[in-house]
Formats: C-alpha cells, structure tokens, sequence
C-alpha cells in the first residue's frame, strides 16, 4: 500500500506551531483502491511511525491522528508515541460504555486525547467532553452563535482547550482567538495581510535589489558580491551555507566572491534566493518559512519527472517565492513588477497556468492532503503517485535542516 500523508499545522496564540494533524488519503475511487477504511487508517498510523519515522513527520511537535471507533476498541492508540501523540476522536463515533472505558485506559497512560468536528446542538451531553483535553470547533460549519457558546462554556474550565479549525483567513484567526480559543489549524498564514500598501523597510530593500540583479539572464557578480559585502549579517550567513556539509568543501570560504565562483550561476540563484527568503520572514511564523523550504524543494525535485531536468533552479525558485507576497505583505503583481524574472516563471507566481504552476499546485495539494486535486496534477503532469510520497518526505528532511 502506498503512503499518502499530509501534514496540516496547528499553531498557539502566538503562531507557533503547536502540532500536525496527519491527512491519509481514503474514500476516493479513483485514488485510493482500499475499500476498509479502518485497515487503510490503520497502516498509515503504522507507516508513519515505522516507515517515514514519527520524528521526521512531528518535527518534536504533537501529532494529530484521526481514530475510528474500530482502532480504538483494537488498541491501535499504543502506536503512537505518548510524548507526541493527539488521540483524535472522529465526529462520527458513538460513545457506550465499551469505548468509554477504553478512551479512561488511554487517558490514564498520558495520552492527549481531541473529539473531532465537535457541533454543541445536540451534543450538550456528550460523555466524551469529560474525557478530551482538546475540543475541534469546525468555523465552515458552525455559525457565529455558536462558535461564542461553545467558548464561553468551556474556557473557564481550565481542563479543556479549543481548538478552531479550518481558519483560512486572518480574520478568522483573529475572531477565534478574540473568542479564546487555544489553537488553530489551517492555512491562515499563507494569506497575504495587506494593510495600506505596507513599507518595505530598507534592509527588505536591500534584499530586493540582489534579487532583481539575480533575475536578470545575465547577471553581474560583481553587483552582487558589492551589495552582500555592504550587508555584514547576510554575508555572513551566505558563508556559512557555502561552508556547511551541503556543499563539502575541502577548505573553508573566507570571501563573498570566491564564495559565488565556487557555487557558480544556477547554484548562486538558488542559495542567494534561499537565504534572502529566511532573511525576509524573520518577522513571519517559522512554519510560513519552512513551507517555502518545503515547496522550493518539492518542486525541484519533481522538475526531473515532468521532463525539465535543465530548469530544476527556475522550479525551485516558484516553490521559494510562492509566499512572497504574505512575507512582504504587498501584492505578488506589485512585488514581480520589479524583478526581471522570465515570463513564464511569472506567470506561474501570478496563478496562470503552465508546467511550474501545475508542479507547485501539486506541491501544495500534497501538503494540504487534497487528494482530489493531487491525482488531477499527477495525471496532468504524467507523475506517478507512487512516487510521490518520498519524493514528500525527502523534502521535509531537507526543509528541517536548513533550519
């Protein structure tokens, strides 16, 4: 069986990553051939922590793993590590008195426990609210009334945190922590918040202007090396990448120029752009960061099986730059105005659709676990979906250790 896991954060009030919760692909005919979905829920929990590794995929955060009312009663919670494991109670699961005493035994081994897609009306009664340390509030189907209800009956008790899911605006975000939720999950921090045509400030300007020189078809190393030498912090850290073990030297870099001679053209852009991208979401939740990582990677990697072996670079910097409007909070038209990046890569930032739009959009349907999406761009793209998921899992790796 092949593994298809997507990982969607959870952050605190402070947009610090919290948690994962793990997204298996099920239910889709014409993606997923498995017809029991507690066998095939079952061997990702097993896989994910036998195969892939629970902490390559936690990254020392807690993971989120859904549970049937079959793998609960079958002790399947024992797989899951108890330092990082969220014992997720789906919607759907009765509770009786079976369950319940096997949700107390769970409990009492240390285990985080969340009831799932939690609906007050109806549900005021539910044994599983004495049992849960997290409660899952669903903002797409629950209205305003009682989303406040909710809150105001379980955030003085001090035992249980609410946690609203599916906030994909900052407006949401901002609304749910306003009501005094704890956590939230979705994909809130890849929306740009512009506010008035924000200031770029003089050192994000700086970066600009080595980005613009590094987009042109010739670019002049010279200029380059001039503008990292003015800047003491970058330059620094572009040498400490050119001396790590990525690249293993077998003497140290002293120098900026011999540092760009050394990496040569296709390598300059990429790593330049790298640390550029790190330097500008320093005021951004590291999880934005490390998608960037993570895309910039997936996507270079998938170059090869689209047929663009000779463009990896030019796939890597869409994945890059994917989020750079939310890390400059400015329009991604206003900010590729000045950067005389290829028409095509443009295009593809912009959201119109060629090869380098299709490769990102598979990326991003991957990681946010929308099966429907990724089998329509492996098909487009004539990927195998096999070979995706280690592809995944190598770019994680990679994304971790740049941090």
């Amino acid at each position: 069986m092949d593994i298809f896991i997507g990982k969607q954060p959870i952050f605190d009030t402070k947009q610090n990553v919290f948690g994962y919760e793990l997204l298996y692909r099920s239910g889709l005919e014409n993606v997923y051939s498995a017809t029991d979905g507690d066998k095939a829920s079952f061997a990702v929990i097993g896989n994910t922590i036998l195969v892939i590794g629970s902490q390559q995929v936690s990254q020392g955060k807690r993971v989120f793993v859904n549970f049937t009312r079959k793998l609960l009663l079958e002790g399947a919670a024992s797989y899951l590590p108890k330092d990082i494991g969220v014992i997720e109670i789906l919607e759907d699961v009765e509770p009786d008195n079976d369950l319940i005493e096997v949700i107390k035994s769970i409990r009492s081994q240390g285990y985080v426990l969340a009831l799932d897609d939690f609906i007050l009306r109806g549900n005021e009664y539910n044994p599983f609210l004495n049992l849960v340390d997290i409660i899952k509030v669903d903002v797409r189907q629950t209205d305003e009334w009682e989303r406040k209800t909710i809150a105001r009956r379980f955030r003085g008790s001090g035992n249980v945190k609410l946690l609203a899911e599916k906030t994909e605006t900052r407006e949401e975000f901002d609304h749910a922590l306003k009501l005094g939720y704890s956590y939230f999950q979705g994909y809130f921090f890849c929306k740009p918040l512009i506010i008035a045509r924000r200031d770029i400030s003089g050192e994000k300007i700086h970066y600009l202007r080595i980005l613009k020189e590094l987009s042109t078809d010739n670019p002049s190393f010279d200029i380059i090396t001039k503008i990292i030498e003015h800047n003491p912090s970058f330059a620094y850290k572009l040498l400490k990448y050119v001396n790590s073990a990525f690249f293993g030297l077998h003497r140290e870099v002293s120098s900026i120029k011999h540092a760009l001679e050394l990496l040569g053209e296709q390598e300059i852009r990429k790593w330049v752009s790298l640390a550029i991208i790190l330097e500008l979401g320093k005021d951004q939740p590291q999880e934005l960061l490390r998608l960037c990582l993570l895309r910039a990677r997936f996507s270079e990697s998938l170059a090869s099986k689209v047929g663009h072996k000779q463009q990896k670079s030019q796939f890597f910097f869409v994945g890059l730059f994917s989020c750079m409007d939310v890390l400059l909070g400015r329009p991604m038209e206003e900010i590729l105005e000045d950067l005389p990046i290829q028409a095509s890569i443009k295009d593809a930032l912009l959201g119109k659709t060629n090869v380098y739009k299709t490769v990102l959009d598979l990326a991003t349907s991957y990681d946010k676990a929308n099966w429907v999406d990724f089998h329509r761009f492996s098909s487009q793209l004539g990927i195998g979906e096999s070979e995706v998921p280690e592809i995944y899992s190598d770019s994680i790796e990679w994304a971790d250790r740049m941090f």
